[in-house]
C-alpha cells in the first residue's frame, strides 16, 4: 500500500510540477516568469484577458512612471498604454469591469512606489454599483493583497492560466490573433449596430443598480492615505455618448448622477486636508475632480452612418471613447483649461451649479435627429422595473482590515521627497 502511495504522490507532483512549470513558461499574462521565445510565447496575446488584473497587479512597480491611470474598460480603451508627454510619464492601469472595492487596492499597491506622483481614477455611478465585488481573476491576481510572489505562485496554479497558455502558444504558432473588441476599419454597419443595440440594455441596468455609500467610503480610505502621503489624487468622470448617458435619465436616476457628482466633488474637496502634493502633475491640491460627463461636445456627435465602416472619430460605442479623447482629457487636467467647452473643473466650482446646464444641453439634443430616435427607442420600456435579483453584497470587517493594511504599506512622504531630489 505504501508503494502505491508512493507512486500516486509521484504521479500527482510531478503532474503539478508540468502544469505549474507550463504556465510559467508561457506566462501569458505577461508577469515575466518565463523567457520570451519566438513562434512560442514572444507575443502575450492573451495578456489583457481576464480584465488586465493579473497584468496590471504585476505591472505596477516595473513600470518607471510617475502616474498611474485606473478606471474600467473605459480606461482601458480611452488613453494609450502610455504618455511620455505627462509629467514623470503615465502607464494605463485600467481593468476592465472595475469597480470601488478593486480600485482600492490598485490604489494601495500603486502607492507603494516612492516615485508615484500622481494618482488618475475614472468615476461613474457603476463603479460604486453594490453589487460584485470583484471579479475572478481578483484573487489570483497581486491586488487582492500586493504580494507580488505570492501572487505569481496563484497564477502559474490557476486553471484559467493553462487555458490562457494554450490559447496564446497555438496564436504564437499559428499566427492567428484574437480580434480586438474595437477597431479602426469595422463590417459595413456593425459599430452603427453597436450604438443601437446599447440604450436599452444600458437603461435595465440603470434601472435596477444601487449605489453604495461604503463602497465610496472603501475607496476613498485609500485615496485619502495617497493624500496625506504626498500623492496628488485626480479623479474624472468619465465621458460617454449621448446614446449611452440618456439611459441613466430615462432611468429616473436623474438624482442620483446629480448627487453623486456632488458627493464626489465634496470627497475630493475633503483631501485638501492633506495637504500640498510632493509634486503635482496638474493645476490644484491634493485632489482635484474634473467632470466630462453631462452631454458635453463630444457625447453629443452623430452616430455613425447605417453602413459605415471607418471608425466613429470620438466612440468606439456609446459607453466607450477612442484615445484621441482621452489625451484630450489629460490636456483639459494638465492645463486647467476646458477644450471647446469640454470639461467642468468640479474642484472650482458647485456641481449643483452646472446642473441646469446640463439638463438644457440634454433637452437640446433630445431636439435633434438622433436625440427623437433615441426616445423612440427607448420609449417601450419607459417605466419598466430592471431586472430583478439585484444582490447588494457588503464589505467585511476582514476585507476592511487588509485595506487597512496595504494602505499603511504606502509610501511616506519622506521617501517621496527623497526621491524628488534624487
Amino acid at each position: 500500500m505504501q508503494r502505491y502511495t508512493r507512486l500516486f504522490l509521484i504521479v500527482l507532483g510531478s503532474a503539478l510540477a508540468l502544469f505549474t512549470g507550463f504556465n510559467a513558461l508561457v506566462d501569458p499574462y505577461d508577469t515575466g516568469t518565463g523567457p520570451r521565445l519566438e513562434g512560442l510565447n514572444a507575443v502575450k496575446t492573451r495578456a489583457h484577458e481576464d480584465g488586465r488584473r493579473v497584468q496590471v497587479g504585476h505591472g505596477i512597480g516595473q513600470v518607471d512612471v510617475g502616474t498611474f491611470v485606473t478606471g474600467s474598460s473605459r480606461t482601458v480603451d480611452g488613453f494609450p498604454m502610455q504618455v511620455e508627454d505627462w509629467p514623470g510619464g503615465l502607464w494605463n492601469a485600467g481593468i476592465r469591469g472595475s469597480n470601488a472595492f478593486e480600485l482600492a487596492h490598485l490604489a494601495a499597491i500603486a502607492g507603494r512606489e516612492a516615485g508615484l506622483r500622481c494618482f488618475i481614477v475614472g468615476l461613474d455611478l457603476a463603479e460604486f454599483s453594490s453589487g460584485e465585488k470583484y471579479k475572478p481573476a481578483f484573487p489570483i491576481s497581486r491586488l487582492a493583497d500586493g504580494r507580488r510572489w505570492l501572487a505569481t505562485a496563484r497564477v502559474t496554479l490557476s486553471p484559467n492560466t493553462f487555458a490562457r497558455a494554450v490559447q496564446t502558444l497555438q496564436e504564437n504558432i499559428t499566427g492567428e490573433r484574437p480580434e480586438p473588441p474595437f477597431m479602426d476599419v469595422y463590417p459595413a454597419g456593425e459599430q452603427y449596430r453597436r450604438f443601437i443595440n446599447t440604450p436599452v440594455p444600458t437603461h435595465a441596468y440603470y434601472s435596477a443598480m444601487r449605489v453604495s455609500l461604503q463602497r465610496m467610503d472603501f475607496l476613498f480610505e485609500t485615496l485619502e492615505a495617497l493624500a496625506r502621503e504626498g500623492v496628488q489624487v485626480i479623479g474624472y468622470i468619465h465621458p460617454v455618448h449621448a446614446w449611452n448617458e440618456e439611459a441613466i435619465f430615462a432611468a429616473g436616476r436623474a438624482e442620483d448622477y446629480f448627487d453623486f457628482r456632488a458627493e464626489m466633488a465634496a470627497r475630493f474637496a475633503a483631501l485638501e486636508a492633506a495637504g500640498e502634493p510632493v509634486e503635482a502633475c496638474v493645476p490644484g491640491g491634493a485632489g482635484v475632480l474634473w467632470d466630462f460627463s453631462g452631454f458635453q461636445p463630444p457625447a453629443t456627435t452623430p452616430l455613425p452612418a447605417p453602413d459605415q465602416t471607418i471608425s466613429h472619430p470620438v466612440y468606439h460605442e456609446p459607453a466607450h471613447y477612442l484615445p484621441a479623447l482621452g489625451l484630450d482629457m489629460l490636456s483639459v487636467m494638465q492645463t486647467g483649461e476646458p477644450i471647446d467647452g469640454f470639461g467642468v473643473n468640479l474642484s472650482q466650482s458647485d456641481p449643483r451649479d452646472s446642473e441646469a446646464a446640463i439638463l438644457s444641453r440634454r433637452e437640446a439634443y433630445l431636439e435633434t435627429p438622433d436625440g427623437e430616435a433615441l426616445q423612440d427607442l427607448l420609449a417601450p420600456v419607459i417605466g419598466q422595473q430592471g431586472a430583478r435579483g439585484w444582490q447588494s453584497v457588503s464589505i467585511s470587517h476582514a476585507e476592511w482590515r487588509s485595506l487597512a493594511a496595504l494602505n499603511r504599506s504606502i509610501a511616506s512622504r519622506q521617501e517621496r521627497e527623497r526621491t524628488r531630489g534624487d
